[in-house]
């Protein structure tokens, strides 16, 4: 599956950019068992922003799909959309969690609405250099959701609404943590969203910011 490979792909950059940018003399070890001095221990994160994209897809029946007359298309869309996870942060440059999110958006010719479950995956490659490149972030989410596509009442010809189903989600984006607290780190945010099935393909952008609250250090 495409988008595991995506995951795997940031996992292992992440991982060996931050051993490149050790020197060999540190018999750098991925500073697994060190106390962190970053970020440890529970890890939990909203991030919500201004969604924007389109989707465009057919009712999940057999005998509508790919049938141009029953195609249903939002148009340019904006909204509102957030995701929201729970995890651990494994070292101070690698968390994991587990979440969902939330999408919504009106367009020229329909509204969209759906939600996701995702595990999410981050890393900060860049932090064995040191200084702000600790906190710049990358990730990347992988899932199951489901989005409908309701046409405009201009728009609509006694046609129903476009249904994903149960839809692979999976996407991925980059943070940058500008402001730390002790437990909590505040960060712009962008992240690229995919819906795809059967039925519907949706290609969504979600801009914003987002709140970290690490348990550890501290």
């Amino acid at each position: 599956m495409r988008l595991v490979s995506v995951a795997a792909l940031l996992i292992t950059l992440g991982v060996a950019s931050s051993a490149f940018a050790e020197s060999p003399a540190d018999d750098w070890s991925g500073d697994f068992g060190k106390k962190s001095q970053r970020r440890s221990d529970f890890v939990l994160g909203i991030s919500p922003g201004l969604l924007l994209g389109s989707a465009s897809g057919y009712p999940n029946e057999i005998d509508k799909l790919h049938q141009p007359e029953w195609q249903v298309d939002s148009g340019f869309a904006a909204g509102f959309g957030f995701d929201a996870w729970l995890g651990g942060a494994l070292t101070a440059w690698f968390t994991f969690g587990v979440g969902g999110a939330y999408y919504g958006a009106h367009g020229n010719t329909g509204r969209t609405s759906g939600g996701a479950f995702l595990i999410r995956i981050e890393t900060f490659p860049l932090y064995g250099i040191g200084g702000p490149f600790r906190d710049l972030a990358v990730f990347a989410n992988v899932g199951a959701g489901s989005l409908v596509v309701k046409p405009d009442d201009k728009a609509r010809t006694n046609k129903d609404d476009a249904d994903a189903g149960f839809a692979s989600v999976g996407g991925g984006g980059v943070a940058y943590e500008l402001f730390r607290t002790k437990h909590f780190a505040f960060a712009p945010s962008a992240e690229y969203i995919l819906f795809a099935s059967e039925s519907l393909h949706a290609h969504q952008v979600l801009m914003g910011a987002r709140v970290v609250y690490y348990g550890g250090p501290g």
